[in-house]
């Protein structure tokens, strides 16, 4: 992948700083998407910078978000100047510290589903990927979520928490707003996980909280020569969505890379309890890509995906580009 810099060295002259550098970066894609009724055309370009430094005592620190995240005259919560957007960071011996729209300890050692397509299973609302109760864009109305990560030999730890204020420092000193916002949000959201890295394989065990709610994560992941599978389960706790309780979500993905060619597919299941004696309901989503590396940034890539969410088939195809 080839980066375009603005700076590829730019030394600040303040004391306890080395030197710093802005990158900027890219990624773009065109192709079509069929919705299960029509093929519509789809494309889209981007734009990212990403910032980093280190202090003459060799502390790293950094930065990045892209270009169209910086939108708070839109969405007060999806900004990288209010740090609901992108995030900030700074590492050294003791891990590595991050702030802003940062994933929950939980999805950092374990992560989501093989991503299919050349919109990376977007086509289908993104049903790859897990729902994890905090961090991630959730919890985005208490401002900046943050992540701290820890390695020693083979064995990872995670931490992450919001501040449980719907109130941003930003506002009319004092003010109140929680009523107008999401109630359940006045609690710290916050997830604790570790991981084992074997090599060839990883485990990790991961828990979130978020007022009543609560999860139980489980993953692992391993590869085979030219292939990987990787599980996933996670059971929530007092978790709704809408009068529905969610109960669990499962998800088993797998990998064959075969030089430039690599394919990829995936199964999931959610289950919910209706209440009332309405009893359970299952929602089964399953999917099969493949990408063919052209060299150079540049990736020819489709998927298909069937999920009950939609209640259909759709598909995509296109070229997606890395600069």
């Amino acid at each position: 992948m080839k980066k375009v810099l603005f700076a590829t060295s730019a030394l600040v002259m303040t004391a306890g700083v080395a030197a710093a550098e802005v990158a900027v970066s890219g990624d773009g894609r065109m192709g079509m998407v069929y919705d299960g009724n029509d093929v519509q055309f789809s494309s889209r370009a981007r734009v990212k910078f990403t910032l980093t430094g280190e202090s003459d005592a060799g502390l790293s620190f950094g930065a990045a978000f892209r270009v169209d995240q910086e939108n708070y005259n839109a969405n007060a919560y999806r900004s990288a100047a209010r740090g609901t957007a992108g995030a900030v960071w700074i590492s050294g011996t003791y891990g590595k510290l991050s702030m802003g729209d940062v994933v929950s300890a939980s999805e950092a050692a374990i992560g989501d589903l093989y991503e299919i397509g050349y919109t990376e299973g977007t086509f289908a609302g993104d049903v790859e990927e897990i729902s994890y109760l905090t961090g991630d864009g959730e919890n985005l109305d208490q401002g900046p979520n943050i992540l701290y990560e820890y390695t020693v030999n083979n064995i990872s730890f995670y931490a992450s928490a919001s501040d449980g204020q719907d109130t941003s420092w930003f506002t009319t000193p004092g003010a109140d707003v929680d009523d107008a916002l999401n109630a359940s949000s006045d609690d710290v959201a916050y997830s604790l996980a570790a991981k084992y890295d074997g090599g060839n394989f990883w485990a990790a065990l991961g828990y979130a909280k978020h007022g009543d709610a609560s999860e139980l994560s489980l993953g692992a992941e391993a590869q085979f020569n030219q292939f990987s599978v990787k599980g996933i389960y996670v059971d929530y706790s007092d978790r709704f969505n809408g009068a529905a309780e969610w109960e669990y979500t499962a998800g088993l993905a797998a990998a064959y890379q075969a030089d430039a060619l690599t394919v990829k597919g995936f199964w999931r299941q959610d289950k919910y309890d209706l209440g009332a004696g309405a009893g359970n309901e299952k929602y089964d989503s399953f999917g099969i890509g493949a990408d063919y590396d052209l060299g150079g940034g540049a990736v020819l890539a489709g998927g298909i995906i069937d999920t009950d969410y939609l209640d259909d088939t759709v598909a995509d195809l296109g070229v997606k580009f890395k600069f």
